[in-house]
């Protein structure tokens, strides 16, 4: 077991672990490679039902811990969480949701978390170099013929940046176009979109994030895909006022009969998209399909509705 020294680590461990009813306990080994990655932690539910936060590379443990734990210090946090209830009947098309609308989220994140570690001492040029080593030993510059990898690569790059100040510096950008000619444009768009508002609470991150899903059909479509339907696949669970809570559902969503199917019932679903910006907010178990059933749906108080059916949802403060 690991034993935390930094003591704004342990602030923020005993933070997370206030929110989680399960103990969380750390794991920490493996060699020291020099590259820092997203993918040197992870959390593992044991038989026992603890907690355990495995580091597997030793180059900076304190940076990759402080990471992970921001990323569960943001669950407990009403931040939201993107959940996948839809099927579109073609399962490649399914995981290219899932795909780009996990990258576009976590990538959103990742601004916090590095914002956080740069102001407390976890991120700094020694593990902006290791940052950057790792990047490079996973992602290969465009080659010049080009390839059927530049969606993969501007996402790649996109999620770099938002660890650095103002998504890199100078020479780090220069050395984007240098080496990713086409992918550095679709990445710093989205680098742009994500920074235009101040992300300080789960409604302004949960605005981001649908804001990202929109940029990024127009900049794939821009240059030849087709776009995707993330505001309707992805749910994105929703941050919402007192005052919201208490009208009725029709009044902030609108239930649409999707062609898409529950991923559970494997039935047409029903998915309540936001009024405002028509992101999927929820999917409705609805059983009784009357038009009498969903006037009475309609007309209840959303707040009454979301917690009738256990749906998740963040109070804006």
């Amino acid at each position: 077991m690991y034993t935390i020294t930094e003591p704004k680590l342990q602030v923020l461990f005993e933070q997370v672990q206030q929110g989680y009813t399960m103990p969380i306990t750390i794991q920490v080994s493996g060699d020291a490679s020099g590259q820092l990655l997203h993918s040197q932690s992870q959390e593992v539910l044991q038989p026992s039902g603890d907690l355990v936060l495995e580091v597997s590379d030793t180059t900076d443990v304190a940076y990759t811990l402080s990471h992970e734990l921001l990323h569960m210090r943001f669950v407990t946090t009403g931040y939201p969480q993107l959940q996948y209830h839809l099927l579109t009947g073609t399962p490649e098309l399914d995981r290219q949701h899932y795909a780009t609308a996990t990258a576009l989220a976590s990538a959103a994140l990742h601004l916090l978390v590095g914002r956080w570690q740069r102001a407390n001492g976890f991120l700094g040029a020694s593990q902006e170099a290791q940052l950057r080593a790792g990047f490079a030993a996973v992602l290969t510059p465009e080659p010049a013929a080009g390839d059927q990898l530049l969606i993969y690569r501007s996402l790649s790059l996109f999620d770099h940046m938002t660890l650095f100040s103002d998504g890199g510096d100078a020479a780090q950008r220069d050395e984007f176009k240098r080496q990713f000619p086409r992918a550095y444009p679709l990445a710093a768009a989205l680098y742009e979109t994500l920074t235009a508002k101040p992300i300080d609470s789960p409604f302004a991150y949960r605005r981001a994030v649908v804001n990202l899903f929109g940029r990024f059909n127009a900049l794939i479509a821009a240059v030849g895909y087709a776009p995707l339907n993330n505001a309707e696949f992805a749910t994105v669970p929703p941050v919402l006022s007192q005052r919201q809570l208490r009208l009725a559902l029709n009044q902030v969503f609108e239930l649409k009969h999707s062609a898409y199917r529950d991923r559970e019932t494997k039935q047409p679903a029903y998915v309540a998209l936001g009024k405002g910006d028509g992101q999927n907010a929820f999917v409705l178990p609805v059983k009784e399909t009357s038009p009498e059933a969903f006037q009475q749906l309609y007309q209840q108080p959303l707040g009454d509705l979301l917690q009738a059916y256990h749906l998740d949802y963040t109070v804006r403060e």
